[in-house]
């Protein structure tokens, strides 16, 4: 079961590459065209090799991190779309993310002194803590993108709605799975367990997946929507005001 989980994921996104490739929408999401690369690539490599293999760890080892770098651009690329038309806010929010990140990586760092005594190894607890740190503040700031698109009138593509919520929803999902790893390791689950924990994740992926595929297309670039609920009349105008002055005041900031 887990194997044909696997295989599919891999091929999933594998799919959406090329969709997105031979569509052209690569150009407009390259991040995130590059992260699906690179986890097709490696998704392949891990099942390919099997975890029962001793190349299996170091392969892990040496490709978490840039899964890591791969999901802070993602979300940075995200929100730049979210707020292509405030460079103020896009500017601010992009350094306020990268200070976060850091910030998180240096006080999850300090917490080694004390490590976690249900990680296999010294090196997966170093992994679990700084892993646990980036997926926080990515967290946080993928709910930040969420509240600025539910509270404000902002017209955008759909492709770009769908994306900053598909995104959003597999992230979460896959933070809550990866957290429980961290915070407790591998040797606080028995097989059955961490088999189920494989399935969830592997079944949030193609739920993701599924969705980008079919929602995800040209036409969604010519479509424009609002996230935001129409239950609010004559308020528009008032929230439009608010953030063009908040974007030009950030923006003399940023010029500065």
């Amino acid at each position: 079961m887990a194997r044909i989980l696997g295989l599919l994921v891999v091929a999933g996104t594998a799919a959406l590459s090329v969709r997105l490739f031979a569509s052209g929408l690569h150009r407009r999401y390259r991040v995130f065209f590059i992260y699906l690369v690179f986890a097709t690539l490696r998704t392949g490599a891990l099942g390919a090799i099997g975890p029962k293999a001793n190349t299996y760890e170091k392969l892990w080892v040496l490709t978490e991190p840039l899964e890591w770098l791969l999901y802070a651009l993602v979300v940075l690329e995200i929100y730049a779309l979210v707020l292509q038309d405030y460079r103020g806010l896009a500017t601010v929010g992009r350094w306020v993310l990268i200070t976060a990140v850091l910030v998180a990586l240096l006080a999850s760092g300090m917490s080694l002194a004390v490590p976690s005594h249900f990680s296999q190894s010294r090196v997966l607890t170093y992994y679990y803590v700084a892993e646990r740190a980036v997926y926080f503040s990515l967290v946080v700031f993928l709910l930040t993108i969420l509240v600025v698109l539910m509270q404000y009138p902002i017209t955008l593509c759909r492709n770009i709605v769908v994306h900053s919520m598909v995104f959003s929803i597999y992230f979460l999902g896959a933070t809550v799975v990866y957290l429980m790893l961290s915070m407790f390791g591998n040797g606080a689950f028995g097989k059955e367990t961490m088999d189920a924990i494989g399935y969830a994740l592997d079944t949030i992926t193609l739920a993701a997946l599924g969705t980008w595929l079919v929602l995800m297309n040209p036409a969604g670039e010519l479509r424009k929507v609002r996230l935001r609920p129409q239950w609010m009349p004559g308020k528009e105008e008032e929230l439009v005001n608010q953030l063009n002055h908040l974007n030009a005041a950030l923006l003399r900031v940023t010029r500065k």
